[in-house]
């Protein structure tokens, strides 16, 4: 079957299976005409409802006839009204008005986005970021306490980190903001410097990724959104702290009368992260070495970021559409290499982008129940990897120079002034058709297009990318949704296409006879895979997924950065089958309300890809087979929205499943765990809340939390003797934090001690991370 004949086969399928059920839609708003978010309106007759959307929209199929419908949300008195339905499409618009008498008792109705995350098929941690956002946190903060995510990271604010999801690497998780994926964002705009202030939900799937978000995904993926409820709003905060460490964010929304709406952010981040590590000293007089607890010298960070974007919403032609432009540019100081025996005292990298994007969707687009989604962007990017230095510093800061005719820099074996410009290309469209109340199919297709062209006018060598690199890529995906016996069972099976098309030109040979040979690599790949959930009451279900699924590389992984990551151009896709399987139970009682999930993930990957340290720099490389078991839990307890308790786990067990090598031998490292990655971990959270804080004004939290991660090895367990194994030793942090909020979130201010007890903390490759850390930041919110 060729595309077209795909095409065509699927609006036919779409066409024969409506079933001429007539679409009843429409807004609850409260009295000043702002959308409800989670309304319930509900269908008596038929026991049935739905909730409203982040834009105060619902819709449900129906026959038609006379139904009796009750409209109803928290704090608000409920309206019923008689309605007949009939055509092909109803519309039923309310306004509620706010019901004051019964604030001290109220009972909730509808469910809230987050609680309509957990309840789909697959298996989705649900973030509700609204409570945190007065905090002084980042979005990697917020995951990093979320039950089988470990985000490591190479030092202080804005420093490289790995991101782990249930022992799934790096680039084996996609991250999106808005269903966009953040590969084409650049390196300006990562989770470790964007704000809590800008986003309002955030969704963790892990394995099984949903169809809509067009992604290779491997072990899972984050979906960051954004606050779009509120028309007109302004926010700004500002944060200092330890380290010099600054941080700024102004974020806001205008709308006209006409529908015209200005979205525009801007945020800065900067800190010295010259915080004290335990390092090898070297006496550069004697040549001595001595253990001493010395500062970060060379480690500076600063970012700024700026987006803007104007359009429309809530249009005949468009539910939104929105033409936008992202500009940002970092610059990073390296203080070392991937451990603290090499020092660096000059070296650094920049980043800039230009990034234009396109936002478009529309609902019911030329028949009830279509709907279209389109994003696309395009970045224009300029890197630096400056490595000149002919010192050699101590961890004093002192140095020598080393003779004028040595050629080798600071990191690298010859001084560099690399700088590369990346084009990419990155559009995606959804299409989704809901059948009717209890069938829908979406078809998704993401073309992206990375082009890297590089220059070092002082390489003795041929340089990587003085003859273009391209990455194309094209992921083709469809899905079908089925609801069962009264929507206690909710299935979706999936297909994907996976298409890579790469041109890399590395160098061979050494000095002056080095030369760039084209390598080509192009790899077609076929995915499946289901998911369901059957919910044995409205508070307990179980969910279980499937997927046979493949992983392209990324740019990174196969172009390598110029500097501390070398290229690889023949990497091969992975590929892992995923087995899911999960219980989530609610209980709500009195004042009381109890979460408690648990989970169970078997994973067989292939050609895992995975970064090995070579020295002071590193490669991605394929490990052929691994084997993974992994089990993690949460139990969540709330008392009147006061109180919240939460303790979760996570044990991985993943190890090298590669029982022979590739000559056929015994392979020694069979059974071996994964190395340098931790296998138990978790995270101990209590917060209260106390309200009516001076004179009924003020709303004051206090949070503690505490990380408890095991010891684990950096290399293979069956290398070396127990004694001279290197290991990460087991880490215990706890971060404590007090929040007061004045005149209803207008005013607010944030104090908080990270890593209370002064801990050493390590992450990749044995670097050791800040210590004792306090931050205080101020926020203003006008809506």
């Amino acid at each position: 079957m060729n595309r077209y004949s795909f095409f065509i086969f699927l609006f036919s399928f779409i066409s024969s299976v409506c079933y001429g059920q007539v679409n009843l839609s429409g807004k609850i708003t409260d009295n000043n005409g702002e959308p409800l978010i989670g309304a319930s309106v509900v269908i008596e007759q038929l026991k049935k409802g739905v909730v409203t959307d982040v834009k105060g929209e619902y819709k449900i199929n129906v026959a038609e006839g006379t139904y009796r419908i009750t409209v109803s949300f928290v704090g608000y008195k409920p309206h019923v009204e008689q309605v007949t339905v009939s055509g092909k499409k109803q519309t039923l618009t309310v306004r509620l008005q706010e019901d004051t008498s019964i604030l001290n008792d109220v009972v909730v109705v509808g469910k809230s986005e987050t609680t309509e995350t957990l309840e789909k098929p697959f298996t989705v941690s649900a973030i509700d970021v609204k409570p945190l956002k007065i905090q002084n946190l980042d979005i990697n903060q917020i995951l990093n306490t979320t039950t089988g995510v470990r985000i490591r990271e190479e030092g202080g604010l804005g420093s490289n980190f790995n991101f782990s999801l249930n022992g799934f690497n790096g680039s084996q998780v996609k991250f999106f903001i808005d269903g966009i994926p953040m590969d084409y964002f650049g390196s300006s705009l990562s989770l470790n410097n964007i704000p809590s202030n800008l986003i309002s939900k955030i969704e963790v799937y892990k394995g099984v990724v949903p169809v809509h978000l067009g992604s290779d995904a491997l072990g899972g993926a984050v979906n960051v959104t954004t606050n779009r409820a509120i028309k007109n709003y302004l926010n700004v905060s500002y944060a200092f702290g330890s380290f010099n460490t600054h941080r700024a964010s102004v974020i806001g929304r205008f709308t006209n009368k006409t529908g015209f709406v200005v979205n525009a952010n801007a945020f800065f981040n900067y800190s010295d992260n010259n915080y004290k590590v335990d390092a090898e000293v070297v006496n550069i007089q004697t040549g001595k070495v001595t253990e001493e607890e010395v500062e970060r010298f060379h480690d500076a960070y600063q970012s700024q970021t700026i987006q803007l974007e104007g359009g429309v919403e809530n249009k005949s032609y468009a539910d939104r559409l929105f033409l936008g432009v992202i500009l940002s540019s970092n610059e990073k100081e390296i203080q070392s290499g991937y451990n603290l025996t090499k020092v660096v005292g000059d070296a650094f990298t920049t980043d800039k982008a230009l990034i234009p994007t396109l936002k478009y969707q529309k609902k019911d687009l030329f028949a009830d129940g279509l709907s279209l989604t389109v994003n696309a962007t395009y970045k224009y990017g300029e890197s630096m990897r400056i490595d000149t230095s002919s010192r050699q510093y101590n961890w004093r800061g002192e140095y020598t120079t080393k003779a004028l005719d040595v050629r080798s820099g600071e990191i690298s074996w010859d001084k560099t002034e690399f700088r590369f410009d990346d084009n990419a290309f990155m559009a995606s469209a959804n299409i989704g058709y809901t059948i009717n109340e209890r069938q829908s199919v979406a078809l998704n297709n993401t073309f992206s297009r990375y082009k890297r062209v590089g220059e070092d006018p002082i390489s003795y060598n041929a340089v990587p990318f003085s003859e273009p690199n391209i990455l194309t890529k094209n992921i083709t995906g469809i899905s079908y949704s089925l609801d069962l016996l009264d929507d206690k069972l909710r299935s979706v099976v999936f297909g994907k296409l996976l298409y890579m098309d790469a041109l890399t030109r590395d160098g061979e040979g050494t000095g002056d006879d080095d030369a760039l040979v084209a390598i080509t690599n192009t790899q077609t790949q076929y995915g499946f895979g289901a998911a369901t959930t059957y919910f044995f009451s409205p508070n307990f279900q179980v969910k279980a997924s499937y997927e046979n699924t493949y992983r392209l590389p990324e740019v990174l992984e196969m172009f390598g950065n110029g500097l501390q990551i070398l290229s690889n151009p023949n990497l091969t896709a992975e590929k892992s089958q995923n087995f899911n399987v999960g219980i989530l139970g609610k209980k709500r009682f009195k004042k009381n309300s109890l979460l408690v999930e648990a989970g169970y993930l078997y994973r067989l990957p292939e050609n895992l890809i995975r970064n090995a340290a070579l020295g002071q720099t590193s490669s991605y490389e394929n490990l052929q087979s691994a084997r993974a078991n992994i089990f993690e839990g949460v139990i969540k307890y709330s008392y009147n929205n006061r109180l919240n308790l939460e303790v979760n786990g996570t044990y991985q067990n993943i190890v090298n499943n590669e029982q022979y090598t590739p000559s056929g031998g015994e392979n020694y490292l069979y059974e071996d765990r994964l190395p340098n990655m931790p296998f138990l971990f978790g995270n101990a959270k209590a917060g209260v809340i106390f309200n009516n804080v001076g004179n009924d004004i003020g709303k004051l939290s206090i949070n503690w939390n505490t990380l408890f991660v095991e010891a684990f090895y950096l290399k293979w367990p069956s290398q070396g003797s127990r004694e001279s194994k290197y290991d990460i030793p087991r880490q215990v942090s706890h971060d404590l934090s007090a929040s007061y909020a004045m005149l209803d979130g207008k005013y607010n201010l944030s104090l908080s001690c990270t890593n209370v007890m002064d801990s050493k903390l390590f992450d990749n490759f044995m670097l050791q991370k800040p210590g004792r850390a306090f931050h205080v930041k101020f926020s203003y919110f006008m809506q």
